[in-house]
């Protein structure tokens, strides 16, 4: 088991209040809005964490990405990037 695996399993025990805490942290940290391929739709619908909230629901052309260089990378053991346009790292890995 992977640290992403890890992270949610314990996620899975946390009660609704702490989820919630461990999600606006990460949103915090969050650098969707920077990034190259990042649109103005999604910012009109302040789409963001999309590593963990799955693929936005606005039409998007692949310009860059900057996933690698996010901060949760590394702190969630994230392996994929693009995830406005392909889904969360739990979709991609197809967990349930």
């Amino acid at each position: 088991m992977d640290k992403f695996e890890e992270m949610l399993q314990k996620m899975q025990k946390m009660t609704d209040i702490d989820r919630k805490q461990m999600i606006n942290k990460a949103k915090g940290m969050c650098i969707c809005g920077k990034c190259p391929t990042y649109n103005d739709c999604m910012k009109g619908k302040t789409e963001f964490l999309f590593c963990i909230t799955g693929k936005s629901s606005c039409t998007t052309t692949k310009k860059a990405c900057i996933c690698p260089t996010c901060p949760l990378t590394p702190m969630i053991g994230l392996k994929f990037a693009y995830y406005c346009v392909n889904g969360s790292e739990r979709e991609l890995r197809k967990l349930k």
